[in-house]
């Protein structure tokens, strides 16, 4: 929770920058003095850890608990000197019934003002959350201040929002939620070229600014009637946050004296705006990460990469990206794969446009080993009005083999893309991870059922893939074939010839058939000589029966000296079950093998 009451340092900020003078002062409880100026003892006569109550002055002042001036008199050296000291009542954190003495001042309605600062400075300690302290701190302005409206903009990239505004009365407050200060700051910078600058000639509004004054902001005004303006800068640890607004319908009401409090409840305001933007970031950074964190889940339980992609890029959209694409490496070079958001939505034009920014050559592309930012210049392209992006983002996504790919994405003017790098990183990372544990697992799925010899199917990848297509054919009311095929006098070609030749002869083969049979029809490997083949919407006949001795006549058997027996069975007619047509087939080529060998069977 935060202190209750003013701390002394903030008190020892205030007095360090009073105007024309030094200022002197001493600060007590209901029973000592706790902090005193060097000379205190001299010029009041009471100093550091003295008792207050014997010393008339402080016990009137703890006694009363009000503001009030009074020429304090004192003997200093030889001579009755009479010093004017200004009292005010404070709360400070940790002190029981505090009081604060100024001496030496000149201006006493100045120092006078001292209590109101250090009630309003009270009042914003008080409050719980950070916009709850800059409402009130507003609302101060109004009395401290003296104008009739006053309210914080905090500045975002490329535009201004209201944060905290209050009025004298509720059309006011209207007014400031419609004033917009992003286009009038913007022409004010241009125009002011970093000196103060102000309309003195309109006989309705009158500009005295601190730095940074923004005049034209009268133009927004409806209601007639303000005269005076004055626009304070709000910078913390050099980086300016926004901007405080003063407006008045008194053309004197911002004298001099103001700077010493603006100086002041300046610093204040600004690291309130600054507390409030890092609760802000530290929101937005926690949602992102939690978005994030659910999207991972979702991410590794895709199928494919493309499928993978087009969740990404939906993820995207759920982290506010207005638009982006995979940039992924291909074995033929870069492609542009699932574009999201508006890229998605526009479908012409504006890939070409993209590279003619980056002059880039995807052909010849190397792709960014680290996060990249690039300013675009927006123009027109097909039949779009304008191209709306002004700057890129490219931010490479790994797997443990490299760089694979790049997400590429694009920021408007009102969005804070760069200060959210580290998420994106983290997004291509999670991606990356994502994209590798598909790889991986399609790895696996291959070894297990795929030949590594062939690069055919073995029986277990067999079975799942012929499962599937029993049940569509089923579906379709269709026939298919069903070889097994066996090759003839090959364990004599491994015995006289090596199994490497062997082996060479098994690929050989595999590609030969491969290239005599359609795209959809299924080929595997069951083991050692062994080959199951599918014809896909085909029965026996004829025409088939030519066909598989035309398949087999093209093997290239005569080159290793083989020959091959086929078994045939028709699915569903013959058998309904993968076992049971395994088994018709393998009795036929049996009885193909022992009725002279390199024979078809198909009864």
């Amino acid at each position: 929770m935060k202190p209750m009451g003013l701390r002394l340092t903030e008190l020892e900020q205030i007095f360090s920058q009073w105007p024309n003078s030094k200022v002197y002062w001493l600060v007590a409880n209901k029973n000592t003095v706790i902090y005193a100026s060097p000379d205190a003892q001299r010029k009041l006569g009471i100093g550091f850890g003295q008792p207050v109550m014997e010393h008339s002055l402080m016990r009137k002042a703890l006694i009363s608990r009000r503001t009030f001036v009074e020429e304090y008199q004192t003997w200093q050296d030889d001579q009755l000197v009479s010093t004017k000291v200004v009292a005010v009542s404070m709360e400070f954190e940790n002190v029981d019934g505090g009081y604060v003495l100024l001496y030496g001042v000149d201006n006493s309605p100045l120092a006078e003002q001292i209590g109101v600062v250090a009630t309003l400075i009270q009042e914003i300690n008080r409050q719980m959350s950070t916009e709850a302290a800059l409402q009130i701190f507003v609302q101060g302005c109004l009395k401290l201040f003296g104008c009739q409206m006053a309210a914080i903009w905090v500045a975002r990239p490329e535009k201004y929002y209201l944060l905290a505004k209050s009025a004298k009365n509720a059309q006011d407050e209207r007014i400031l939620s419609k004033v917009s200060v992003n286009d009038v700051m913007s022409a004010g910078r241009e125009n002011n070229q970093g000196s103060n600058w102000w309309n003195e000639q309109s006989d309705k509004f009158l500009s005295q600014p601190v730095e940074g004054l923004s005049s034209m902001l009268y133009n927004q005004i409806e209601r007639p009637g303000f005269k005076h303006l004055l626009s304070f800068p709000l910078r913390h640890l050099g980086k300016e946050l926004g901007i405080l607004g003063l407006f008045t319908t008194d053309s004197g009401a911002f004298d001099g004296s103001i700077m010493l409090w603006l100086n002041q409840l300046g610093p204040l305001a600004a690291s309130l705006v600054h507390e409030y933007e890092m609760r802000v970031y530290a929101l937005e950074r926690e949602k992102d990460l939690n978005l994030l964190l659910w999207g991972t889940e979702i991410l590794v339980q895709v199928e494919s990469e493309a499928q993978l992609l087009e969740e990404a890029g939906e993820m995207a959209m759920v982290l506010n990206l207005e638009a982006g694409f995979f940039f992924m490496r291909q074995a033929g070079g870069w492609e542009v794969q699932a574009p999201f958001g508006r890229l998605k939505q526009n479908d012409s034009g504006w890939e070409q446009w993209i590279f003619d920014q980056m002059q880039l050559d995807p052909d010849n592309y190397s792709g960014h080993e680290e996060t990249y930012i690039n300013v675009l210049t927006p123009s027109g392209y097909g039949s779009e009005a304008s191209f709306p992006w002004h700057k890129l983002i490219i931010q490479p996504v790994q797997t443990n083999s490299g760089i694979i790919g790049e997400l590429w994405l694009f920021d408007f003017i009102d969005t804070k893309l760069e200060t959210r790098k580290e998420i994106f990183a983290a997004f291509a990372r999670s991606l990356g991870v994502a994209l590798e544990t598909i790889r991986q697992r399609h790895k696996l799925e291959q070894m297990a059922t795929t030949d590594p010899l062939t690069g055919i199917l073995n029986r277990q990848g067999f079975s799942q893939r012929f499962q599937a297509e029993m049940a569509s054919a089923l579906r379709r009311g269709s026939t298919c074939l069903f070889l097994l095929f066996d090759l003839d006098g090959f364990k004599r070609l491994n015995d006289t010839h090596g199994h490497p030749i062997g082996d060479q002869a098994l690929c050989v083969i595999t590609k030969n058939i491969q290239a005599s049979i359609r795209e959809y029809d299924i080929l595997a490997r069951s083991g050692g000589d062994e080959f199951i083949l599918v014809l896909v919407d085909m029965q026996k006949g004829p025409e088939s029966i030519r066909m598989i001795n035309r398949l087999k006549e093209r093997m290239g058997l005569e080159e290793f000296e083989l020959g091959v027996s086929i078994g045939v069975a028709e699915y569903p007619t013959e058998a309904d079950n993968y076992e049971r047509l395994y088994h018709l087939a393998d009795q036929r080529l049996y009885m193909g093998k022992h009725s002279g060998k390199n024979k078809v069977v198909s009864e």
